[in-house]
């Protein structure tokens, strides 16, 4: 029905324009009854934009004119429509501003779509704006929508919820043993990978739980000597974690790491179980800084309680977080396309234990093997929300390695660390 009146209302403009373009490039100013159509109203015979003599377009004309009304069509819409006589053959037409407007979006990132809702009141997706620190009210037991995400600028993400991965792999060379124990000579360089697959949900009301199970693998290269450790070591652990989540000025987290650090020829129940543990409590102290105090305890075999402490600033292109036992200033650099990129700088106090079976002057026994080193890496991370990655190298220091028997540890030289990681 529609294409029908279109029809008519196009032949009967048709008809009407007949006699005063006869002969003639463009309209004759002295017929004002006969306006052309604006490029705003619905197709009619006419083209866009009206021309001059010579073919060149004019855009429409945003002044003031006497109003000319089109015909109604399509089920009873009146097109007004606004002509100027500007010369001869000339013929301007104006859109009626009172019509609906164009969506509102904004092209202010070409590679980047427009996100859904404002940034800085929730996440998208996650439904709420009066909990602008959270992904969802942490006082409501709803489960929040998942799977919605807004591209270039993230949005704040305290919490992910659902499954996530993670793949680190790390590069020692060797360094040289240095205060040797029973004539250990050479280097010991060391290879590692870790993978964790994690997964995040809201828990009782006022909760979220995230649950991470955990799974390394490190390469021992030397030293050579007096001591005989082995090449290839194991950990399995699994990681739980409830925090609060940051809906008012308050919020703690408290964690529990159980895991199995062997490989597989010593007591891998006795000297390989590790239970370490951890608690925070947060205190935001105003728009940009944060306030941490809480304590770890590592199962090794120096057995420590260390702080877990320290300050966290943000604002729009920082985030230092001056914390212990890890340190991390980041820089935004910016978007690009799907990514934002960040620069950043890190210091870590870095403890590993195994339960292994060692050789020690040719005799073999189970026992527990400790290495700690201080590290400090400059790193880049390309953040695409749903997946990332980073890359990062430097330098690590004060490397120790004991045991837990009465055979004297020893010392490594400091020298280059690289890692790379992927999250997504």
């Amino acid at each position: 029905m529609k294409k029908s009146v279109s029809t008519v209302i196009a032949m009967t403009s048709l008809l009407t324009l007949m006699p005063m373009c006869s002969g003639q490039s463009g309209y004759d100013r002295n017929h004002l009854g006969s306006v052309a159509p604006s490029m705003y109203q619905p197709a009619m015979t006419s083209v866009l934009f009206q021309t001059t003599d010579d073919g060149v377009p004019i855009p429409p004309d945003s002044g003031t004119s006497p109003v000319v009304t089109s015909p109604t069509v399509d089920a009873g819409t009146i097109m007004p429509m606004e002509s100027i006589p500007f010369g001869s053959g000339d013929v301007y037409s104006s859109p009626d501003m009172s019509m609906p407007m164009y969506q509102d979006t904004t092209t202010w990132n070409a590679f980047s779509p427009v996100a859904p809702q404002d940034p800085f009141l929730t996440q998208p997706g996650y439904a709420d704006p009066n909990t602008p620190y959270a992904p969802y009210n942490g006082y409501q037991s709803a489960v929040p929508q998942q799977g919605a995400y807004g591209y270039g600028a993230n949005t704040p993400q305290p919490y992910r919820f659902g499954w996530q991965n993670r793949v680190d792999v790390s590069w020692l060379p060797g360094g040289g043993v240095t205060a040797p124990a029973g004539g250990a000579t050479g280097d010991q360089g060391i290879f590692g990978v870790d993978y964790e697959l994690a997964y995040g949900s809201p828990f009782v009301p006022g909760w979220v739980m995230n649950w991470t199970n955990q799974f390394s693998y490190r390469n021992w290269d030397g030293p050579s000597g007096g001591i005989g450790l082995p090449s290839d070591l194991f950990r399995f652990g699994a990681d739980l974690e409830l925090e609060t989540p940051r809906s008012g000025p308050y919020s703690i987290s408290l964690g529990v790491t159980p895991s199995i650090n062997t490989d597989f020829d010593g007591d891998t129940w006795g000297d390989g179980f590790q239970l370490d543990g951890r608690g925070i409590f947060f205190v935001q102290l105003d728009q940009y800084w944060t306030l941490g105090l809480g304590a770890m305890f590592w199962d090794r075999v120096n057995d420590q309680v260390i702080p877990y402490a320290g300050l966290i600033y943000r604002d729009d292109y920082w985030e230092w977080q001056l914390m212990y036992p890890e340190a991390k200033v980041s820089l935004f650099l910016g978007n690009e396309a799907y990514w934002s990129k960040w620069v950043y700088v890190r210091a870590e106090y870095h403890v590993e234990a195994y339960g292994v079976n060692r050789s020690f002057g040719g005799v073999s026994q189970d026992d527990e093997v400790e290495i700690e080193d201080y590290r400090i890496l400059l790193g880049m991370k390309m953040d695409a929300g749903l997946h990332s990655w980073f890359f990062e190298g430097g330098w690590v220091l004060d490397r120790n390695v004991e045991f837990d028997s009465n055979i004297p540890g020893y010392s490594l030289d400091s020298g280059f660390i690289g890692q790379i990681g992927l999250r997504y």
